[in-house]
């Protein structure tokens, strides 16, 4: 399991057996040896599938952060990749390498004979700073979010009352 873009990364061997037994439960209890055998060969390389999709989705990110201008050897360093070529490898694996290239193309300027300067670029807008939302487990959609995914925008449910408590008197004869 020494796949070097994972260095520095470490997990324990309780932490493996329990997520064989949180995953393979059902091939784990089966009585039959054979078909126990069979059906964890199954999940082992559906396992394996799993992990080369985690790299392309690892190289995405990784080419994400080489196309929104985070320099090469910068993204190295802050994903512990620590080399260049561990970071190109995974975002060869992802498939990426042509948007990478085409982003880098694009941030070269070209020089032109004789042409005047370029305007400068504008100044970049500022980083939007999330604020800290206490997790309760549920959110409500953002206005933004709900017209992503074609909602109609929220409006305010009424809220209906508790039914009236009867109160129960008892006649003075009955007591």
């Amino acid at each position: 399991m020494s796949d070097p873009t994972t260095e520095g990364y470490t997990v324990s061997p309780a932490e493996i057996e329990g997520m064989v037994r949180n995953l393979c439960a059902y091939a784990l209890s089966e009585p039959d040896p054979l078909q126990r055998y069979a059906d964890l060969t199954h999940q082992q390389v559906l396992f394996d599938g799993i992990v080369a999709a985690i790299q392309r989705a690892r190289g995405r990110a990784l080419a994400d952060l080489v196309v929104a201008g985070m320099p090469v050897e910068q993204v190295a360093a802050k994903t512990n990749l620590a080399t260049v070529p561990r970071v190109r490898k995974l975002i060869s694996v992802a498939g990426e390498t042509e948007r990478v290239k085409a982003a880098a193309a694009a941030a070269k300027p070209k020089k032109a004979k004789g042409a005047p300067a370029a305007e400068p670029a504008p100044a970049p807008a500022p980083e939007v700073v999330p604020v800290p939302v206490a997790v309760t487990g549920k959110r409500m959609l953002t206005p933004a979010e709900r017209e992503a995914l074609g909602l109609p925008p929220a409006e305010p449910q009424p809220r209906s009352r508790p039914p009236k408590r009867r109160r129960w008197v008892q006649s003075a004869a009955g007591r």
